[in-house]
């Protein structure tokens, strides 16, 4: 399938808004990074802003997005409402934060919201993806994927505002190593799902495509993420997801979350895109029979 590079950037940096929004929620149920609260409210936003706008570019005619908002079924209608509820529940995280002054405290009760919606963002953008005729789209752990991403953006970005904001750096490497081995086991466990999906093909018994009599289902390799085309990017998705955990030892280590955090959110930036350019590499359609 042709790569989409609007709609890679899309799912990749609403993963990033999310993850970071979830990861400040995080916090503020333990009552930690209170002066990186602000900021990391502001980087998801402008993340969730551009993400936005990115999807737009996916269409020759983007005023025609619309038409689909009056189906409730439509994918695209259930990751706006999701957008424009996460959109809601940060106007009123931002409103409690300029009450709170310095310290910058949230209800518990709107931190558990926003964490579930942003998981719930993340979720239903994934769903919108998930295709019977699409093998390798088709499964859970592509969401599960998303969700890892999430994990690796957020806490490392959050590592790099508290480290910005002079403040303790423990809590920040606890939630970062843990963010970035969820990343690396949901990257691993997604590419080994689409792997799966290439018997799917070989277990079609007739194929004929009347303008194309001769041609294959599908090209040699084109399913599988460890082959072919799709080996080179698979082997970078895996192995920078596991320089962002390295990082996170790292940054543990000598305690420089400014450079660590950052080369972290580096490694999973890597990874993201990556594996969703594989995404879209062995996304070939069984449509014919669907």
């Amino acid at each position: 399938m042709e790569l989409q590079w609007p709609l890679i950037l899309f799912t990749t940096l609403l993963a990033w808004s999310a993850g970071v929004f979830g990861a400040q929620c995080v916090y503020a149920l333990r009552g930690q990074g209170a002066k990186a609260q602000m900021p990391a409210l502001i980087t998801s936003a402008v993340l969730l802003v551009v993400g936005g706008i990115a999807v737009f570019f996916h269409l020759e005619h983007w005023e025609r997005i619309f038409n689909g908002f009056g189906h409730l079924s439509s994918g695209i209608t259930q990751e706006l409402i999701a957008i424009v509820v996460l959109a809601v529940v940060m106007v009123v995280y931002f409103v409690y934060l300029r009450r709170g002054g310095d310290e910058a405290k949230v209800p518990a009760w709107l931190a558990g919201v926003g964490l579930v919606l942003a998981v719930m963002l993340v979720c239903v953008m994934g769903h919108s993806y998930m295709m019977a005729s699409l093998p390798a789209w088709d499964s859970v752990m592509q969401i599960g994927s998303l969700l890892g991403a999430a994990c690796g953006f957020g806490p490392a970005t959050m590592a790099i505002l508290v480290a910005v904001k002079d403040e303790a750096t423990d809590y920040a490497a606890k939630v970062n190593l843990i963010g970035q081995a969820a990343n690396v086991v949901l990257v691993v466990v997604y590419l080994i799902a689409m792997q799966a999906t290439a018997g799917a093909y070989t277990q079609v018994d007739f194929w004929f495509d009347p303008t194309s009599p001769t041609l294959d289902v599908t090209p040699d390799g084109s399913t599988e993420p460890f082959s072919g085309a799709s080996l080179p990017l698979s082997i970078v998705a895996i192995i920078a997801a596991v320089c962002g955990l390295a990082a996170a030892f790292a940054g543990k280590a000598k305690g420089d979350w400014k450079v660590w955090g950052a080369i972290c959110a580096a490694c999973v930036l890597v990874s993201a895109l990556a594996l969703r350019t594989v995404f879209y590499m062995t996304g070939v359609s069984i449509y014919p029979f669907f």
